[in-house]
């Protein structure tokens, strides 16, 4: 990138900048896998609306809205996250608002969960204050 800077006498001069690399922000950490092999976490902030599925090895954090299927190794839905569409994780953790089937082999509904639809899980731990409309099924689902 050039970029004009005017002198004190009233001349232009030109002067270059160089990129700064990731790596002197602090961002290759991003970029690099994670400690467990897994590729690194996905964020989806509030402002996102998705429409479709989404499938990854690694994790991915809703803060945003989903209308479709999700798939993942770890999956943080966040207080203000929502998915409307069928889950399927190792790990699930739901602090926002759910509509549809989850198949997991450990889930956590935080205090501030909504959760509409059947869990299939190994694992379950339920807060007070989390609300759940829907069966449990504890163990293997063969769908």
């Amino acid at each position: 990138m050039i970029f004009n800077r005017k002198t004190e006498d009233g001349n232009s001069s030109e002067i270059s900048v160089e990129p700064v690399a990731g790596t002197r922000l602090g961002l290759s950490r991003f970029m690099q896998p994670a400690k467990n092999g897994l590729p690194p976490r996905a964020l989806m902030n509030s402002g996102l609306n998705v429409k479709g599925d989404l499938e990854t090895d690694g994790e991915l954090h809703i803060d945003g809205q989903i209308v479709g299927n999700v798939s993942c190794g770890h999956l943080v839905i966040g207080k203000d996250g929502a998915v409307r569409g069928n889950i399927k994780a190792d790990e699930v953790i739901v602090c926002g608002k759910t509509e549809g089937v989850i198949r997991a082999r450990r889930i956590m509904l935080q205090e501030s969960a909504r959760v509409v639809g059947d869990i299939f899980y190994e694992i379950m731990s339920m807060e007070e204050g989390a609300k759940f409309m829907g069966a449990s099924n504890q163990g293997k689902d063969e769908a």
